[in-house]
Formats: C-alpha cells, sequence, structure tokens
C-alpha cells in the first residue's frame, strides 16, 4: 500500500524531489526511503542527479526529465507561467519588468532566463529594433502550444 502510494506520487509529480515525496506521503524519512530503494530495485522508477535527485518513471525519456527538472524550478516556473498568460504571444516582457513582477533581483531572473533561453523554451526578442540596448530586450515563450501541452502531460 505504502509502496504503491509513493509510486502514485511519483507518477502524478514527475521530477518530484526525495523531500516532496515526504511531505506528500506524510510518512517518516525511513518508510520513503525504504520504499523508493524498493521500487529503485524493482526498476519501476529511476533517479536524476546525485544530491538533490528527482524522480521519474522509467518511461520517461532523458530529455524530457531535463525539461522537467528545469522547470520544477520555483523562479524558472514563474517566469515560464507569466510568459505563457500571453494568450497571443506578443508581449514580451524585459529582466527588468519580471525582475519587478517576482520580486527577485535581476541577476537572478537574468540567470533563469539563459537558462531557459539555452534549453529553448523562451526566445529572446529585440523590441526596439533602431536601438541594440541590453534594456530593449524581451523574452516570450518559443512555440507555446507545445509547451502547453509538455506542461499539461507532466502536471508542472
Amino acid at each position: 500500500m505504502r509502496k504503491e502510494n509513493i509510486f502514485k506520487i511519483i507518477e502524478k509529480t514527475p521530477g518530484i524531489s526525495y523531500n516532496e515525496i515526504v511531505r506528500e506521503a506524510n510518512l517518516s524519512n525511513g518508510v520513503i526511503s525504504h520504499y523508493l530503494i524498493k521500487l529503485l530495485d524493482e526498476k519501476k522508477i529511476e533517479k536524476e542527479g546525485i544530491q538533490r535527485g528527482k524522480y521519474f518513471l522509467k518511461n520517461i525519456i532523458k530529455n524530457d526529465r531535463v525539461l522537467i527538472t528545469l522547470l520544477r524550478n520555483k523562479t524558472n516556473s514563474d517566469i515560464f507561467r507569466i510568459l505563457m498568460e500571453d494568450q497571443d504571444n506578443v508581449i514580451t516582457y524585459t529582466n527588468k519588468e519580471l525582475s519587478k513582477k517576482l520580486k527577485k533581483s535581476g541577476s537572478t531572473i537574468s540567470v533563469s532566463l539563459k537558462t531557459l533561453q539555452n534549453h529553448n523554451i523562451i526566445e529572446r526578442v529585440i523590441m526596439n529594433k533602431r536601438i541594440k540596448l541590453t534594456n530593449d530586450l524581451g523574452y516570450k515563450i518559443h512555440n507555446k502550444k507545445s509547451w502547453a501541452i509538455f506542461f499539461k502531460k507532466y502536471n508542472l
């Protein structure tokens, strides 16, 4: 019963961390560890990462695991959600606007934007083509429909 419960938590929330499983299952660390080891030994789940590992069902492909892990990061997820709010994908947000909206430092936002851009989740757009200033760069979701499907599929 407990093992199935833990399996269902991982199934429902791919890329979940150990601590999140503990909170969700409301079981002790020892019990969670025991059943995670059993599920890993039975090859029903896999763990990605060493120190802060994330747990996935075996059938989730490697590339999706990387993207899920990126989008489970709070700042990355918050940026993604803000950019997804624009239904027509015509509004672009600058680093400064996102920083103000999320109440995070510009450097924190910048690191997340670079990561999301490097994985083709968002794209950088020059807002005023006549002026090539850093402040004139905006960001929007790359291929929004596909990302909406991906987000829903993996319960992000």
